[in-house]
């Protein structure tokens, strides 16, 4: 009843308003009469009750609520009923809500419950179904059962050798031992994680349009890992809020801070880097309010809350524990922005620490051998050498004039200094093509000049935008033409007058199309870029042409506006001497000790003998300093505490009252010792004087293993909440979690050793009458999987399920284009042909703008918020996705073998059997042996009229997952034809009710 009137009545009869006087939060004014004289409410006599007149009856007046939707019939026989058994009612207030008090279990109920042999959980749901008039269920049989608390505890089948373990003896004792045998496997952690990591809103993505990868996955894996050991919560709870602020703070306890790095990150073209931080610390706050305390503190973002006793004051006190975050969004350039905030090494890996290692002594060998270097002798010949070549003069830059032109077809002028000025309107992308055929020679290198002009867009270099004059030069090449015939030249050591972040002048000859050189942000200026070949080249003949092409295929008229090309010609002993070391080279008299030694020095440092080993070194340096640990994302503290005020209607441009760090005044207070920042209430927060911490995390945990919480919102735990079905139920839970250490496998033990979780699911006539939904508990739990759990269930049946964890995100089989988006930077969806392509659910990448397919079809969130509760929805939609999806499809072939090699029999009915029975943990019926026998010889007939559909229906297994038996030999060709029969049967058992149901 009470939630009934807070919901619709609160807002103008509650405490803070009473339009016409009316009040309906205190029984001696519910009981009295309104100002027209009539009682509101007559014990025992509803259809004389003012309050029922009004809620149904129009022509008595406006038909109430006057601001919303009139209360459903079922709203309306509730007030009804209430008032028949005498209109009870507890004076209450805000603060005094059955959620905000301590809990607490009347010990006589207990001392009963022993009596009888019955676990509190037991006892408490049988004392609800007696007064109900339900009568208490029979148990499900041992295959049941198996499958059940296998799905429950890990999200995985149970095997079949666990069901004949439990058939064969299913008594108490070896039932506790599967249990035990559940929670101490490694998919406990990853099943458990799934739904941690929607109240986390963990993604590995940044959200909204710019929607880019971000790497935080080793806080999805130190979850699981939390899981699997057992952590306390109430440390699970402390580390992810503060764990870089404890006093023995280590990797692992900062990596768990990632829960609170996890919020949306706008890059977008014209954010504001401090709204976005302000937006990410309001969903820090809601979101520790959700998962902790179970309440809508977000509703006083604005202004008071209007049905909790939370005010605006006390939510930017809690925002000021978070207001010590730094910027998360950094301008990069123009309009362009980038995701920051702090992040941290991971260790290396086993195979990155080794390949560091040989790396390293690679380059100690190269040392020793540089070291070996530097005879007098070499050094002598090389004095000689160069002073002899000094003679004919030394290398210089050359610009001879170019026949020029392009693929784009753009009108151009060649100016007097040999550059090129393009002109019309820019392509999106062209080929420069400059073409010569009169040249002295030897050529050592080339150097292209991207010059700026009046007549260009913004002066250049670049054509496409006047304020963002940028090119992106994707290849030089260099090459000797000789009629049809074509010549490349090895081009090297390139150096340019600046180079663009990710994009190095080194890009354009690396013949990779993807890299490229750039000049942002040094738009407003001329740039150049030099290359030396590798060896000399000849001046070309009177038949060949010397040709440089400059490929540009970025798009958006990224082209250089005005190139220039010239060739370093000369002695090649020449090229590099600085004017001072040329002077003493050719001086006529004898040189002195320092001047020879100053040769000396510059012979070292540029005599191939030795400058060479010196490049492959900085070559491997370059590899080894490469070799770089990820990283995650995790929370830390600026030195100095930001002010925080109250935000007029939550606008951070409308400051109020400066506030401190501080809890709500209406829970629990906080202890004068606990520190003023995220680790002080994350201590209050696990404080046993917490009336909801407990209480909301074992309503979430009672309704992942029964399919409904004891409390039917599980967010939302404030006076606007339905009422917890089984008070005395949920205040057990919570104390004995708090007594047994704040230990989940145990909490989730006792659940599921309770004869409540071990009840049939058999919906009786009684049932279905007085408890259609399950809310009394007159039954065991049935619902449908959740999507990860869909798909990991299907992979397991199927044999093909590969259970290794931890790591990157991985990318299984998804159709091409989901991922294809507008925006920088965008990543690509390349599938996986090893065994990542069968991973579990939990470690598909998740991006939140284009989430895995089939997870959303099958209601799993984007993970943009928060998300306490799935939504658990029937759609036509779902079952296509079970019969088409590729993953599904594959996933039947994989069955469809299991089926062949592991029945031991050519029997179709025992294949069949087989079949069915790893699909669903049960023995089929005559009935449904026949059924899939009858689709089985259908498919037979029909693949031996269409041979081509066998290898489409098993094609799509990747080659290297197809059994030999299937792939090879004589009998290969049989032998695939009936297993396409049997992947339409494979097909039909996964989408099977009893498949994708726990039941």
């Amino acid at each position: 009843m009470q939630p009934i009137l807070k919901r619709h009545c609160d807002r103008c009869h509650g405490e803070s308003a009473q339009e016409g006087s009316l009040v309906l939060f205190r029984r001696d004014a519910v009981l009295g009469v309104a100002d027209s004289g009539v009682p509101i409410v007559v014990p025992e006599q509803p259809d004389r009750s003012l309050l029922i007149e009004r809620v149904t009856d129009a022509s008595a007046g406006d038909l109430m609520p006057l601001d919303g939707q009139p209360l459903s019939r079922t709203e309306v026989n509730v007030l009804r009923e209430w008032i028949r058994d005498g209109a009870e009612m507890p004076d209450v207030s805000g603060t005094e809500h059955w959620a905000y008090q301590a809990p607490s279990v009347d010990p006589q109920a207990l001392r009963q419950a022993s009596q009888r042999n019955l676990s509190p959980i037991d006892y408490f749901v049988e004392q609800k179904r007696i007064r109900s008039g339900l009568p208490s269920p029979s148990l499900a049989d041992p295959a049941t059962l198996a499958r059940r608390v296998s799905l429950a505890l890990t999200g995985l089948p149970a095997t079949l050798q666990q069901i004949d373990d439990l058939q064969r003896d299913p008594s108490e004792e070896n039932y506790r031992r599967l249990v035990d045998e559940l929670l101490a496997s490694d998919a406990f952690g990853v099943h458990w994680a799934r739904h941690w990591l929607d109240l986390a809103r963990y993604a590995d993505s940044n959200g909204f349009q710019a929607d880019q990868l971000r790497s935080s996955w080793a806080y999805r894996d130190w979850v699981v890992d939390a899981f699997n050991r057992d952590k306390p919560f109430d440390q699970f709870a402390i580390e992810q809020l503060a764990g870089d602020l404890l006093p023995d703070a280590n990797l692992q306890t900062r990596i768990a801070t990632g829960f609170h790095r996890t919020p949306t990150c706008n890059v977008e073209a014209g954010v504001q880097p401090e709204a976005n931080r302000v937006q990410q610390v309001f969903d820090r706050v809601n979101t520790t309010a959700t998962v902790f305390l179970g309440s809508t503190i977000e509703c006083a973002q604005c202004h008071d809350h209007k049905y909790d006793p939370f005010t605006q004051e006390d939510y930017y006190r809690l925002f000021a524990y978070f207001n010590n975050t730094p910027l998360e969004v950094e301008k990069a350039s123009g309009v362009r922005f980038d995701f920051v905030g702090p992040t941290m090494d991971l260790p290396l890996t086993d195979e990155q620490a080794a390949r560091r290692k040989q790396l390293q002594k690679q380059i100690t060998s190269l040392r020793a051998k540089q070291d070996a270097l530097g005879g007098e002798d070499r050094f002598q010949a090389w004095r000689t050498q160069v002073s002899e070549a000094l003679r004919q003069g030394r290398a210089r830059w050359l610009t001879p004039t170019p026949h020029f032109s392009s693929t784009g077809e753009e009108p151009f002028q060649v100016l007097d200094d040999q550059s090129v000025l393009l002109q019309g309107n820019p392509p999106g992308s062209t080929e420069y093509r400059f073409s010569y055929d009169d040249l002295e020679g030897p050529i050592l290198g080339v150097r292209l000049d991207a010059l700026q002009h009046d007549d260009l867009p913004g002066r250049g270099p670049g054509r496409g935008d006047a304020k963002r004059t940028n090119f992106v030069l994707h290849d030089l090449q260099m090459r000797v033409e000789t009629g049809k015939k074509r010549h490349l030249i090895s081009l090297a050591d390139a150096k340019a007058s600046f180079s663009q972040s990710k994009y190095d002048v080194a890009g354009a000859i690396d013949g990779d199309p993807k890299t490229a050189w750039a000049i942002a942000p040094k738009f407003d200026q001329p740039h150049w870029a030099t290359f030396r070949t590798t060896e000399p080249v000849d001046a070309p003949r009177a038949d060949q042409r010397l040709v440089v092409t400059l490929d540009q295929h970025f798009g958006r008229g990224r082209v250089i506006g005005r190139p220039k090309v010239s060739f370093l010609i000369g002695p090649p002993e020449t090229v590099g001497l600085t004017d001072e070391i040329a002077q003493l080279l050719g001086k006529a008299t004898p040189l002195e000790a320092a001047e020879i030694e100053q040769l000396r020095t510059f012979f070292l440092a540029n005599d191939p003998e030795t400058r060479d080993p010196e490049r492959k070194i900085r070559a491997l340096v370059s590899r080894r300093d490469r070799i770089q640990p990820e990283t995650t994302l995790v929370m830390v503290e600026q030195p100095e505490s930001r002010e925080t005020f109250v935000m007029r209607r939550g606008d951070y441009l409308s400051p109020g009252e400066p506030v401190s760090p501080g809890t709500p005044s209406a829970l629990h207070p906080a202890d004068a010792d606990l520190p003023p920042n995220r680790l002080g209430l994350a201590r209050w927060l696990v404080d046993p004087d917490n009336p909801l911490l407990a209480r909301v995390t074992v309503n979430r945990f009672w309704a992942e293993v029964f399919g409904r919480g004891i409390v039917a919102t599980p967010e939302d735990f404030g006076t606007q909440a339905d009422a917890p079905t089984h008070p005395e139920l949920l205040d057990w839970l919570a104390l004995e979690f708090q007594s047994e250490g704040w230990s989940v496998k145990s909490l989730l033990r006792t659940m599921v050793l309770s004869e409540t979780f071990r009840s049939s699911s058999v919906v009786t006539a009684r049932a279905a009458e007085l408890d259609p939904d399950n809310r009394l508990l007159s039954r065991g739990p049935r619902f449908r999987l959740p999507a990860e759990t869909l798909r990991d269930n299907a992979l397991a049946i199927s044999g093909l399920l590969c259970r290794e964890g931890a790591g990157e995100p991985v990318m299984p089989f998804q159709p091409d284009g989901i991922w294809r988006a507008v925006g920088r930077n965008q990543p690509q969806w390349t599938a996986a042909q090893d065994q990542d392509r069968y991973r579990r659910g939990l470690y598909v990448v998740w991006k939140r703008s284009a989430p895995y397919p089939s997870f959303v079809t099958f209601d799993a969130p984007d993970r943009a918020a928060c998300t306490v509760q799935r939504p658990r929805t029937n759609t036509p939609l779902q079952a296509l996705v079970l019969l088409n999806d590729h993953a599904y499809a594959e996933a039947a072939v994989g069955l469809a073998q299991r089926m062949v090699l592991e029945s031991g029999s050519d029997d179709p009915r025992e294949v069949a059997a087989y079949g069915y029975r790893i699909a669903t943990g049960r023995e089929p019926s005559l009935s449904a042996v026949e059924s899939l026998l009858a689709l089985f010889e259908s498919q037979s007939a029909l693949l031996a009229e269409n041979p081509d559909l066998v290898d489409q229906r098993i094609g799509v297994l990747p080659e290297s997952f197809l059994d030999p038996a299937f792939a090879s030999g004589a009998d290969a060709s049989e032998a695939k034809r009936r297993l396409g029969a049997w992947y339409a049967v494979a097909n039909a058992l996964l989408n099977l009710d009893q498949t994708i149901t726990l039941n």
